[in-house]
This record gives C-alpha cells, sequence and structure tokens, in this order.
C-alpha cells in the first residue's frame, strides 16, 4: 500500500513513464542473476528489482496487463526503471486496472527501502 500512497503523491507531481512487454501481453519471469545497474532492464520495458538498488529478482513487462499478482516480485520490491522506448508506464493498485494509479516516465528509475507492489499495469502517452 505504501507504493500506492507514494506513487500517487508522486503522479501529482510529476508524469511517470513505462515500457511494454515483449510480444503479447504480460510478465516475463524473474531474472535469476542480481543486475548491476537499472540499465540491465531491456530496453522497451519496465522493471523491478527485489532488493534496493536494483538487487535480487527482477521481472519486467512490456505491454498491458490486468492482472500482476502472479509474478512475485511485483508484489513486493524496492527498485523500478521505466526504460520504455515510447512510452510512460501506468500502474494500478487493483487488477484490471483498478484502485489508486499514476504514471512513471519514460526513463525514470528510483530505488528505497519501501516495499512497494503494482497489480495492473497500461501504457501511456506513446510519442
Amino acid at each position: 500500500m505504501r507504493m500506492t500512497r507514494k506513487l500517487t503523491a508522486m503522479a501529482g507531481g510529476i508524469a511517470l513513464t513505462g515500457g511494454l512487454l515483449a510480444g503479447s501481453a504480460g510478465a516475463a519471469g524473474a531474472a535469476p542473476a542480481t543486475p548491476k545497474a537499472p540499465s540491465d532492464c531491456p530496453s522497451g520495458y519496465f522493471c523491478v528489482w527485489a532488493g534496493q538498488n536494483y538487487t535480487g529478482h527482477r521481472q519486467q513487462v512490456a505491454g498491458t496487463n490486468k492482472d500482476l499478482t502472479r509474478y512475485s516480485v511485483f508484489q513486493n520490491f524496492k527498485s523500478w526503471y521505466n526504460h520504455g522506448a515510447k512510452c510512460d508506464f501506468e500502474w494500478y493498485s487493483e487488477k484490471n486496472h483498478g484502485g489508486s494509479h499514476g504514471v512513471i516516465p519514460r526513463g525514470h528509475k528510483e530505488s528505497d527501502d519501501v516495499s512497494h507492489y503494482i497489480k495492473s499495469n497500461k501504457w501511456v502517452n506513446c510519442r
């Protein structure tokens, strides 16, 4: 819930951007290796890491998703990066694009010590 509050507050002050899942909508599995930097997130994706400073398991999306709850890292992460190629990333606190939401701008990355979650997403403001 804290991410919901935090990202809602951020959305009120700035626009946020995101990336899409390659191929069909959905999420890629957790990456087994510990990434060295947010740039390890493939271009066109929104990536989350379980740990601070882009460490631990990584999961990524590159499409619109109505339900991200089956992907464990999206339910408990501390770092994120929108490496979207053309779009901003719109996140939702509930499945089926419900609840509170915010937009993470393309290129935005952040890490903190708070556990966050996202239950669904869309790509917006494509250019």
